[in-house]
C-alpha cells in the first residue's frame, strides 16, 4: 500500500485511479497485496501498465512519464467544440455592439451618434457578457482535467504552455500594439505615433486588453497543477458544488457597472474577479473528474436563466452594481446595506451558472455527433479570438459615417470581420506552423 493512500476502494477501481491520485500503474502495486486477482486483471487490461512495482511513488512517476510521451486518444466532445465556437462568435458580436450602444459615456474609440435610446444592443451586450467568460473558463477547466488524465501533469503543463503561452507572448508584442494603434487612429489621438513603433509593444504589454483571458487561464492551469501535486482530488460533490455560492459571494464585491462579472486588463490579478472565474474553471474540472455527464435535459436551465437575467438587468439599471451606486463609488457600509443592489448581483451570478448548464445541454442535444464544419469552426475561433479586436475597431471606424441604418452597420461589421478572419485562417494559419501552435497539426482533406 502507498504511504499516501487511504486504501483502495471499488470506486477507485471504477475510476481507474487510486484514492491518492495515482493512476492504473500504481493501482496494480496497491492491489497486488490485498487482491492479486484484481491486480493482475488491471495489469492485463490497461495499456499504461509498464511501471516497476517497487512502490506507488515510482510507479506513479513512471506512468506520468509514459502518458506525457505517448498520450492516448480520448473522447471528442463535439458539443463542447460547438459551444466554444458559438461563444467565440458571440465575442466578436459583443465587441461589435460597443459602437452602437446608446450610452455616450461608454469608453470606446468609435461611437455612432445616430443610435439614440435604442436598448437593443445594450440587451444584446448584457446577454452575451453575462455568461460568455464564465462558460469559457468552465469548458477550459473540463478540458484541463481531460488532458491531465491523458497526458499527466507534466504533459498538461507542456501542452498548455504551447497552446496558451506562445500565443499570449506574441499577442502581447504584436496584437496588443496593433489594437492600440487602431484605437489611436480611430479616436484621433496622435500620442502613440510620436515614438517609434518598435517601442510601442513594451508600453502596451501591461494592458492585456482581450488577452487577459489567456493570462488568467495560464494562472488557473498553474494552480490546478499545484493542487493536483498536493493530492487534491476534483471529485467530491460536496466540495465542488459549494463553489457556486462562493462565486455568488464574490459577485457582491464586483465594481463595474455592467451586467456580468468584471473584466480585467492587467497582469496583476484582481482578487474578486480572479477567484470568481476560478470557481467556474475548477467546477469544470470537477465535472470531468467527478464523472458528471452533460445531459440534454440541462437545457431547461435556460428558462430560469432568462428570468434571472431579466431581474438582474433591471436591478442593475435602477440601482447600479455593488461597487457603484448612481454611477459613483459607494462607501462599504452603504454598499452592503443596499439589498436591491446585492440582489441584482446575485441574479447576475445565477444567470451565469444557469446559462452555462443550459447552453451545455442545448448543444449536447444539437451537436452530439461528429461534424467537420463544427470542428473546423472550433479550430478557427482561436485565431478569431486573437486577431478580431483591431479588425472590429477598424471596421467600425470605416462604416460609422455611412448614411445607412446603424443596424446595417452592425451587421456589416460582424460579417466583414468574421469573413476576414476565416479567410486568413484558411490561407495563412490552418496548415502552417501558426495553426500547429494554436490547435495542433492539421492535414488537408483529399
Amino acid at each position: 500500500m502507498c504511504s499516501r493512500c487511504c486504501g483502495w476502494r471499488w470506486r477507485c477501481l471504477y475510476r481507474w485511479r487510486c484514492c491518492c491520485g495515482c493512476g492504473p500503474a500504481a493501482m496494480a502495486v496497491h492491489l497486488e497485496g490485498p487482491n492479486p486477482v484484481i491486480a493482475n486483471w488491471i495489469s492485463s487490461s490497461s495499456p499504461l501498465i509498464a511501471a516497476s512495482k517497487s512502490g506507488c511513488r515510482d510507479a506513479g512517476r513512471s506512468e506520468d512519464r509514459m502518458m506525457a510521451a505517448a498520450p492516448q486518444p480520448g473522447p471528442r466532445y463535439y458539443d463542447l467544440d460547438a459551444l466554444r465556437a458559438a461563444a467565440m462568435f458571440l465575442l466578436v458580436l459583443l465587441h461589435s455592439t460597443y459602437f452602437v450602444l446608446p450610452d455616450p459615456a461608454h469608453r470606446w474609440p468609435v461611437l455612432d451618434p445616430s443610435v439614440g435610446d435604442d436598448p437593443t444592443y445594450r440587451i444584446l451586450l448584457n446577454v452575451s457578457s453575462g455568461f460568455l467568460r464564465p462558460t469559457f473558463f468552465l469548458i477550459s477547466g473540463l478540458f484541463s482535467a481531460l488532458l491531465w488524465q491523458k497526458r499527466g501533469l507534466r504533459g498538461l503543463g507542456m501542452h498548455r504552455l504551447k497552446r496558451l503561452g506562445v500565443p499570449f507572448f506574441f499577442g502581447c508584442v504584436i496584437i496588443i500594439p496593433l489594437t492600440g494603434l487602431a484605437m489611436a487612429l480611430t479616436s484621433g489621438r496622435q500620442e502613440p505615433f510620436d515614438f517609434p513603433f518598435w517601442i510601442l509593444p513594451f508600453f502596451s504589454i501591461w494592458a492585456l486588453m482581450h488577452l487577459w483571458f489567456l493570462w488568467y487561464l495560464m494562472l488557473f492551469i498553474g494552480l490546478f497543477i499545484l493542487l493536483a501535486r498536493l493530492g487534491l482530488q476534483f471529485r467530491n460533490p460536496a466540495v465542488w458544488w459549494a463553489v457556486i455560492p462562493l462565486s455568488a459571494a464574490l459577485s457582491l464585491v464586483m465594481s463595474e457597472p455592467v451586467f456580468g462579472p468584471d473584466t480585467v486588463r492587467t497582469l496583476l490579478p484582481v482578487p474578486a474577479p480572479f477567484f470568481h472565474y476560478a470557481c467556474f474553471f475548477f467546477f469544470g474540472a470537477f465535472l470531468y473528474q467527478g464523472g458528471v455527464s452533460v445531459r440534454r435535459w440541462w437545457m431547461i436551465a435556460l428558462l430560469p436563466a432568462a428570468a434571472a437575467f431579466y431581474m438582474g438587468d433591471r436591478l442593475l439599471r435602477q440601482y447600479g452594481s455593488p461597487g457603484t451606486i448612481g454611477g459613483e463609488l459607494s462607501e462599504p457600509a452603504f454598499m452592503f446595506s443596499n439589498s436591491l443592489t446585492l440582489a441584482g448581483a446575485l441574479f447576475e451570478t445565477a444567470n451565469a451558472w444557469l446559462m452555462c448548464f443550459g447552453a451545455m445541454g442545448l448543444f449536447n442535444w444539437i451537436f452530439s455527433r461528429p461534424n467537420f464544419t463544427v470542428r473546423y469552426l472550433s479550430d478557427a475561433t482561436y485565431w478569431m479570438y486573437l486577431v478580431h479586436l483591431p479588425l472590429v475597431i477598424l471596421a467600425q471606424w470605416l462604416v460609422v459615417s455611412w448614411p445607412i441604418s446603424y443596424h446595417l452597420k452592425f451587421m456589416l461589421v460582424c460579417a466583414s470581420v468574421t469573413a476576414t478572419v476565416l479567410i486568413t485562417y484558411q490561407l495563412f494559419v490552418r496548415y502552417t506552423f501558426i495553426g500547429s501552435t494554436l490547435n495542433g497539426p492539421r492535414t488537408r482533406r483529399a
